[in-house]
């Protein structure tokens, strides 16, 4: 039983109060991580964003198991299904200097789309490297298994 759960039988606590909670702290917790990335990057003086630092010590820690999926899965699923109110400034951007769109507006268009492009490529590139690579690893495995059995 979680310690929210145990709050909520001791203290007759709503289970949308609950939710409420956890959203919160798992928020707090990824900004936490936001927090040390900016530290890390103020200190070392890296031309990285605070956020993927963050990002990076966040991964690590999941894989490592230092923290658990559990932790943060709530909190971020909110944050990616309000993902589209992140974008509202972008748009009041595009708005305010609707000239300067209209009138070079392409240049801008063809660099979406060459970018786009490549993230495209590199993206298909680092999939199928990597499941090559997982298909070696169990190749090697099942020799290693094979050649144990072998032997015995």
């Amino acid at each position: 039983m979680s310690y929210l759960h145990y709050l909520s039988s001791k203290f007759n606590l709503s289970a949308k109060f609950i939710l409420i909670s956890k959203v919160f702290l798992q928020i707090l917790l990824l900004l936490v991580f936001l927090a040390i990335g900016g530290m890390i990057k103020h200190v070392l003086n890296i031309p990285i964003s605070a956020a993927v630092i963050g990002l990076m010590i966040l991964l690590l820690s999941l894989l490592s198991g230092i923290l658990k999926l559990d932790w943060i899965k709530t909190g971020a699923d909110f944050i990616l299904a309000e993902l589209v109110l992140f974008f509202i400034p972008c748009f009041i951007g595009l708005i305010k200097y609707k000239d300067l769109f209209l009138t070079e507006g392409w240049q801008l268009l063809v660099a979406v789309f060459i970018g786009t492009v490549c993230v495209m490529v590199c993206t298909a590139y680092s999939v199928h490297f990597g499941f090559k690579l997982e298909n070696k690893i169990k190749q090697r495995l099942s020799q290693h298994h094979q050649e144990k059995h072998k032997c015995l």
